[in-house]
């Protein structure tokens, strides 16, 4: 390709041009399909070498996660934590998770809590309101009705999570 020159001026110059851009083409093409090519296998050894990791250390940390929960001895609600010199142990409770249906649960609020039902172009519960008078009871919440009374909360159940277990430091 003449990268000399300043205009095109015929067929034939027009012609050298365009197979001067598709030479160029197929050459970017086939670089960048080995760079493609070499991200797939960096990105495969990538996947190795942290399933090696797993591998060697999932055990390790299973017994470490156990011997902080026998020694922990600073606990709180939330959180069990055993301090050794080269790092922290420590489990954290993770609160249950709660799993919605907003059709029960708006028909249920609007029978039995009437003022959490927001209304914007569409009635929807007002869910971070009513969340904070409910009482968790196992899988569901309860709500206490003004006598006093407990009524389950329909529409929502509580889904447990897994503590989640670090080593800091």
């Amino acid at each position: 390709m003449e990268y000399g020159i300043l205009a095109i001026t015929d067929d034939v110059m027009a012609e050298d041009a365009i197979n001067d851009v598709r030479t160029e083409q197929a050459e970017r093409d086939r670089l960048l399909a080995c760079c493609d090519a070499e991200i797939e296998k960096y990105e495969q050894k990538k996947i190795a070498i942290n399933a090696e990791y797993e591998k060697k250390t999932n055990w390790i940390v299973v017994m470490l996660g156990e011997y902080c929960r026998q020694r922990a001895v600073k606990a709180t609600k939330t959180t069990q934590t055993y301090k050794l010199p080269s790092g922290t142990l420590k489990w954290l409770k993770k609160d249950a998770k709660p799993i919605r249906d907003d059709s029960k649960l708006l028909s249920w609020i609007k029978t039995v809590a009437p003022s959490f039902v927001r209304v914007k172009t569409t009635e929807s519960p007002a869910w971070d309101e009513l969340k904070k008078t409910l009482i968790e009871c196992g899988d569901h919440y309860e709500y206490m009705i003004p006598d006093g009374e407990l009524v389950p909360v329909e529409g929502v159940t509580l889904e447990p999570q897994e503590d989640v277990f670090t080593i800091n430091g």
